[in-house]
């Protein structure tokens, strides 16, 4: 049942976010008849790990979902060229690349990995390791599905990726008094890394989200004493935190492990480059301690493997963060150690 929400929108091309949501509450329901589930919640990360595997677009402001077209996507492995399936799925493109694994058998490899955490409506990840670049270039003709095989799509990705500083001059800040929307605005906080109703301190340089009272669409402010631009949430938690000195990102260098805070979500093209070094949706887990940076004990955080360093610089750089060194182990309970 976890593929059939990714085979419901890739049948139909697009659709309104309405009617995703629609699909997306109907089918969890059907999963979750005796568990009590934060449907909002659950909802929310979906649309981001879609996302991130490059299955999916959401284009929130004309309020649609659309099916990327289907493509073999490189992985940057070491060992034999491996490439994940990402974007539409149909029973037809995987009925073709198990007949080509079958007429290919010892040169061409499938493998379906089921993603961590089915809560999520994930399609399993379909990985194909192949003998040579030649045979996913041939499977890709075979199953009539692009691919991209050139250079693996992390590595295009992270470094296409605009950095923190760019977005930060593209803001246009001007002198404005702040909305008296109580009951409608949250401030984030570097210190506890989420948004609360409750400003625990009065500082000059802010993250303000706000929810229009008239669309009830959200928006946020980044203000800097009085004058305030515009910003994308996930960017302008990242300006805030460099404003502040504030680092969040711990990585294993040995395990080629990086873990962002799930409060701080990398914005959209680094998480997709970071799941597509894998092909596998960051697992979710959570702080059994302090880091030798203060991250909050118990901080819920998003983990991506097959990291290497090379990318995981980059990504920090891209966010004018400076990595944390930290031995990351999860357990069975998805407990960081």
């Amino acid at each position: 049942m976890h593929e059939e929400l990714l085979q419901t929108i890739s049948s139909l091309g697009h659709m309104s976010l309405e009617k995703f949501y629609s699909a997306f509450d109907a089918i969890q329901l059907r999963r979750n008849q005796d568990k009590d589930v934060d449907l909002h919640e659950i909802r929310r990360r979906s649309i981001r790990f879609l996302d991130a595997l490059g299955h999916c677009e959401f284009d929130f402001d004309k309020r649609r979902v659309f099916a990327c077209p289907p493509v073999l996507v490189r992985l940057p492995s070491s060992g034999l060229p491996q490439a994940v399936l990402a974007g539409a799925r149909t029973d037809l493109i995987m009925k073709k690349l198990k007949e080509f694994e079958k007429c290919n058998s010892g040169d061409v490899f499938l493998r379906i990995i089921p993603q961590i955490g089915l809560d999520y409506l994930l399609p399993s990840a379909i990985i194909v390791e192949a003998l040579s670049f030649e045979h996913l270039q041939n499977l890709s003709q075979y199953s009539k599905i692009a691919s991209c095989l050139d250079q693996p799509a992390s590595w295009s990705l992270v470094n296409f990726s605009c950095g923190l500083e760019d977005i930060f001059e593209t803001l246009s800040f001007e002198t404005r008094d702040d909305r008296n929307w109580e009951d409608n605005k949250e401030t984030f906080s570097y210190e506890n890394l989420r948004f609360s109703k409750y400003e625990s301190r009065k500082d000059p340089i802010k993250l303000v989200s706000y929810i229009n009272r008239i669309n009830q669409q959200r928006f946020h402010l980044f203000w800097d004493n009085n004058r305030a631009a515009e910003v994308d949430r996930d960017w302008g938690r990242y300006i805030l935190l460099s404003k502040f000195g504030r680092r969040a990102l711990l990585y294993d260098k040995h395990r080629h492990i990086l873990a962002v805070p799930s409060s701080v979500p990398l914005p959209r093209l680094l998480s997709r480059a970071a799941a597509l070094c894998s092909g596998i949706a960051p697992e979710h887990a959570y702080l059994s301690g302090r880091s030798n940076q203060g991250l909050p004990e118990g901080q819920s955080m998003d983990v991506y493997r097959s990291i290497s360093p090379p990318i995981a610089q980059i990504i920090a750089m891209k966010l004018s963060q400076e990595l944390i060194n930290y031995k990351i182990v999860a357990n069975d309970n998805g407990v960081i150690a």
